[in-house]
């Protein structure tokens, strides 16, 4: 079998770009607002919430994954962000993402809609099963059944959170099949 290298500046020794030894030439590759992060201010986080968002819902596929459970992304019509395989049913997973604790507190609204253009409203309370809430700050994610409009995370949680990020997925979805079954009966 051929192995072809669609890449074949990743066959060089980085030392052999830059004469000289100017390997210091690559830290100005990576500039731009959010450079800093996660020290950036709130105009540059609101610039580049779609950047934000999108690193919270890589760290949520990453999470999933590693724990051996498949995820996909919902369509883009669709309330949900991730459909979550569960013995061949999907549960529907909302992804909310902050950049850092502010004052101790996680706070994340359910809101969808662009709050710039004033088109902001709350899910409808079957829109999505289980909320995924990211501190990208920490990687950290925590898993939380769809019963509220808000949800608060003190930033003692963390820790524990990192520990052990599936743990709050379990407790989520048992209570979203209770429920269901509930509703079912």
């Amino acid at each position: 079998m051929t192995n072809q290298n669609f890449f074949p500046a990743l066959e060089d020794d980085p030392e052999d770009l830059f004469p000289s030894g100017q390997m210091h030439m690559l830290a100005p590759i990576i500039r731009g607002q959010l450079r800093g992060f996660p020290e950036i201010c709130h105009s540059v986080r609101s610039a580049n919430a779609k950047f934000i968002g999108a690193a919270g819902e890589f760290l949520v596929d990453s999470v999933l994954t590693r724990h051996g459970l498949r995820v996909w992304t919902a369509p883009d019509l669709h309330c949900a962000d991730r459909l979550l395989d569960l013995s061949g049913h999907a549960l529907l997973l909302q992804i909310k993402t902050i950049t850092a604790p502010t004052d101790g507190v996680c706070s994340f609204s359910m809101q969808r809609g662009n709050g710039r253009t004033g088109g902001q409203r709350p899910y409808s309370a079957n829109a999505f099963d289980i909320a995924a809430l990211v501190i990208l700050s920490h990687n950290a994610v925590k898993f939380m059944p769809n019963f509220g409009r808000s949800f608060r995370i003190l930033e003692s949680e963390l820790p524990a959170l990192i520990a052990d990020p599936i743990e709050s997925l379990e407790v989520s979805i048992s209570t979203v099949l209770r429920k269901k079954k509930r509703y079912y009966c």
